[in-house]
């Protein structure tokens, strides 16, 4: 498929309803990079918070987002992932403008904490929504497209962030994070005018006059090809990108002595090749299998870490910063990878019913291995092993590549991603009842 095939793909989605998700998902990534990893120099250099304190709160906030994806899942099972998404996008609104006028640690934990539970209510239920308002042979194409527009967002507002902030200007701390709460806003009102869609499950099978059951977290854990995703998954985002958000600064700095403009410098060229190659990988997605797709995103992602341990060795800073880009550049292709296959296999395992609870555990997902990933970091560089800790997440990355490989023995083609006869493990998983 070539990439105005792609396009015309995206075109053919992006009306109605999911053209409205597509904006309001947009605009919530816009508002999000003006701000994005500001939070901590804002409570010290602006309001005065001691480091620790303001590190505190920011581990407080992944921790109680992590506890609370899982109760954001049952809900959308219960009222559907509309009405949670709604729920989710004012409460993180309120709490962002909460941030502009913080002035105590409490005000900043009563603000941080309902920003954690809200944007529990965010993630897993616009995927949830995404996957509702798609065929299923159009998943792929819709998340991998949601992507491109989230690093769009992020990449545009951290722009805009730079041009307003200041340190000595407290009020300019205030307009981001106001633009930001109006952001979710927008949010709101692009879900609000989607219509009556998104709605709870229907109580019977469309198929037929049986009622559907109660679901139930017991059913998700019975599901064995969930569970192996699932491990593929926490080996791949903990060794990968709960790893380069916690540790690569630390490590430009530290292991390589490269100036600090290089860390913005390469997760712009992330950006730019996510933004640029999205369509030309979605292109070359139809028909592949999703388990050799996610493997293949493990064997990126080692690549990267060891081409950052290579740069450890380079005889100049020049050719370390050209390692660097290339390392990052692997990354973002192994970004687009994995962001339209593993949210559409994960939707694809899900039974309606359970969809909500399906998804919330990819988000727990991202909230474990973004607190393992500065465990690793902290263990190993802060005793000054910084290329040891490059090559521990190569081998992490390449452990995750070869679960995800198996996975595709425990899948029908269908969840693989693939079309017409294919052969099928003797003995698959059973589908959950």
């Amino acid at each position: 498929m070539s990439v105005a095939h792609a396009a015309a793909d995206v075109r053919r989605i992006a009306v109605g309803p999911v053209r409205r998700l597509f904006v309001g998902q947009l605009l919530k990534e816009l508002g999000a990079g003006m701000t994005l990893a500001l939070l901590v120099i804002y409570l010290h250099e602006v309001r005065g918070l001691p480091i620790p304190v303001a590190s505190t709160l920011l581990a407080w906030q992944a921790v109680l987002a992590l506890v609370c994806s899982p109760l954001a899942g049952s809900l959308v099972d219960r009222f559907g992932p509309r009405p949670v998404l709604m729920v989710g996008a004012l409460a993180s609104a309120v709490g962002l403008a909460g941030y502009a006028v913080v002035t105590t640690t409490t005000q900043a934990f009563v603000a941080m904490s309902l920003v954690a539970v809200a944007g529990a209510a965010l993630w897993g239920p616009i995927a949830a929504l995404t996957a509702r308002l798609v065929e299923p042979d159009d998943r792929s194409t819709a998340f991998g497209f949601a992507f491109m527009l989230t690093n769009l967002g992020l990449g545009l507002g951290g722009l805009i962030g730079a041009l307003i902030v200041d340190v000595h200007r407290p009020g300019t701390f205030q307009v981001l994070y106001l633009l930001t709460a109006l952001a979710y806003v927008l949010l709101f009102l692009a879900v609000l005018s989607m219509g009556r869609v998104g709605g709870p499950p229907p109580a019977e099978d469309p198929a037929g006059d049986e009622p559907v059951a109660e679901g139930s977290w017991a059913e998700v854990l019975r599901d064995r090809r969930l569970l192996r995703y699932t491990l593929a998954g926490l080996l791949l985002l903990t060794f990968g990108y709960g790893s380069l958000d916690a540790g690569l600064g630390i490590y430009i700095r530290d292991t390589l002595a490269l100036p600090a403009g290089v860390i913005g410098v390469l997760f712009a060229v992330n950006t730019l090749v996510i933004v640029l190659g999205q369509l030309y990988v979605l292109a070359r997605l139809e028909g592949r299998a999703r388990s050799r797709v996610l493997a293949l995103t493990g064997a990126l992602w080692a690549i990267t870490w060891l081409l950052f341990a290579l740069a450890a060795g380079l005889p100049t800073p020049l050719l370390a910063v050209l390692a660097c880009l290339a390392a990052m550049a692997v990354f973002a292709l192994g970004e687009t990878l994995w962001a339209p296959v593993a949210p559409a296999l994960v939707n694809d395992l899900a039974p309606e019913h359970l969809r909500g609870r399906y998804n919330s555990v990819q988000s727990v997902l991202w909230g474990v291995a973004g607190t393992l990933g500065p465990l690793a970091s902290g263990a190993l560089q802060g005793r000054d092993l910084g290329v040891l800790w490059a090559l521990v997440l190569a081998a992490g990355c390449v452990a995750g590549a070869l679960i995800a490989l198996r996975l595709g023995h425990f899948l029908t083609p269908g969840e693989d991603g693939l079309t017409g006869p294919q052969p099928v493990d003797p003995d698959p998983a059973p589908s959950v009842p």
